[in-house]
Order: structure tokens, then C-alpha cells, then sequence
């Protein structure tokens, strides 16, 4: 166990796992009130983009995500841009209801944020052609949206990785090491975030504070965490860590 992982406690871990992974499944899969999900999102602005040429996916005719990389990448920018303005928006945060702050020691600040790159990086893998409909996935994407290295995670687990990781190597990790993974997850967020020093620590890390404290927002950890997590979704390197 490393460090970082000595301070807090298992059920304290496990209680910030179980929070973040259902906030995950909500935000890329369903949405969350009047917050439509990833891949709907993905969706409805690729097909702004393409106009009369989009299909949508399952559809025969539907190209490829190599294919069609020029629209992704610029949908990708778009969904970037639209995730930085709305660390600031403090309407777009309430929308998540108290879906960011039931049970948990994790200020409803930081939360919000989560939910906010999580659905980023959800859409991102949508459009890179992952399925974020597979829980491996989706733990994937989770850890890159809240800063962590998911291809350094996976190595610690005995998960071989070179310099690219795809989807099917993904998929074909058991659900052991998932478990074990999302506990890794669980004590990384308490660790980080779930002390009485958060707010102080997050003043420099989290994007989303000042929009709900003082009204000063500092969106650039969202844009890096965008920017990274769309190159390490094409890629495989899967290395989207929070900037310090």
C-alpha cells in the first residue's frame, strides 16, 4: 500500500469509492436530472457538427471514429470548452441536485467538479470509440477525470501495459482487480480531498471552487484534464494526471 493510502481508513475508502463510481454510472451513462449523459451529449453535438452526413451509432452507414477523426477532434475542443464554462456556472452545478453531496466527506464543491470532468471524459471516450457502457471502462475514464493515472494504476495491479493500452486489454481485466482498483480509487479521493485541509488544498487544484466561493473561477484543471484525457483516450496511454 502506498503512502497515500495509509491515512484514511478501508471503510472510509469504500464509502468514497461507492460514491464516485455511482456518480460515474450516473453522469456517462444516464445523466443526472436535467444533465443528459455522455454519450448523448457526445452525440447530439457531433450530429450539429455533421449535420445531414451524421448517423447516429449502431446505423450501418455510421463512419468509423478514425474516419471521421477531424469532427471528433473539434466536437472533443467543443465539449472541452463547454465543460470549462460550466465549472463556472453555478446553475449547471445545482443541476446535479444532491447527487454531489449525499453522504460524503467530499466538499460539494469538488464533487460538482467531478461530475463535471467525469461527464467530459466520458463523452471523450464515447467519441474515441470506447464503450462507456462497460464498467471497465467507465472505472478507466473515472480515474482520468479525478487526475489519476490510469495506465500507472493499472501496472500497480500487475495489468501489463506498454507505451499503448486499447480497450479489449481493458475489458479482459477481471472484475477482482476492478475491485481492487476502485478501493486504490477510494483511498486516493479521501486522501486528497476528504481532510479538513481540502478547501485549502483545493484552492489551487479544483476548477470549479471559486465559482462557488467568492465567485473567482479557475477553470484550467478542467482544460488540461480535458486536453490530456482526449489524448490518452486516442492514444492508449491513459495518463490524464491532475495538474499540481
Amino acid at each position: 500500500m502506498v503512502a497515500d493510502e495509509k491515512t484514511p481508513d478501508e471503510g472510509a475508502a469504500d464509502k468514497a469509492v461507492q460514491w464516485v463510481r455511482g456518480l460515474a454510472d450516473k453522469v456517462m451513462v444516464n445523466g443526472v436530472g436535467r444533465i443528459t449523459g455522455s454519450v448523448t451529449w457526445a452525440e447530439e453535438r457531433l450530429a450539429r457538427r455533421q449535420g445531414d452526413d451524421y448517423r447516429p451509432p449502431g446505423d450501418d452507414e455510421r463512419r468509423s471514429p478514425e474516419d471521421m477523426a477531424d469532427d471528433i477532434d473539434a466536437v472533443i475542443a467543443r465539449l472541452i470548452k463547454e465543460s470549462v464554462a460550466a465549472s463556472g456556472a453555478q446553475g449547471f452545478v445545482t443541476g446535479f441536485g444532491g447527487l454531489v453531496t449525499a453522504g460524503v466527506t467530499i466538499p460539494a464543491n469538488v464533487a460538482a467538479s467531478f461530475a463535471i470532468n467525469m461527464r467530459m471524459a466520458g463523452a471523450i471516450a464515447h467519441l474515441r470509440g470506447w464503450d462507456v457502457g462497460d464498467p471497465h471502462v467507465r472505472t478507466v475514464a473515472m480515474m482520468l477525470a479525478i487526475g489519476m493515472s490510469a495506465q500507472n494504476v493499472l501496472a500497480s495491479f500487475g495489468v501489463k501495459v506498454g507505451q499503448k493500452i486499447a480497450e479489449q486489454m481493458i475489458k479482459k481485466v477481471s472484475h477482482e482487480t476492478i475491485k481492487a482498483i476502485n478501493k486504490k480509487v477510494g483511498f486516493y479521493l479521501v486522501a486528497k480531498y476528504g481532510t479538513k485541509r481540502a478547501t485549502i488544498t483545493l484552492a489551487k487544484a479544483v476548477p470549479i471552487l471559486g465559482g462557488v466561493i467568492g465567485g473567482a473561477v479557475d477553470a484550467t484543471s478542467t482544460a488540461l484534464i480535458g486536453r490530456a484525457t482526449a489524448t490518452a483516450l486516442r492514444d492508449g496511454t491513459l495518463r490524464a494526471e491532475e495538474p499540481r
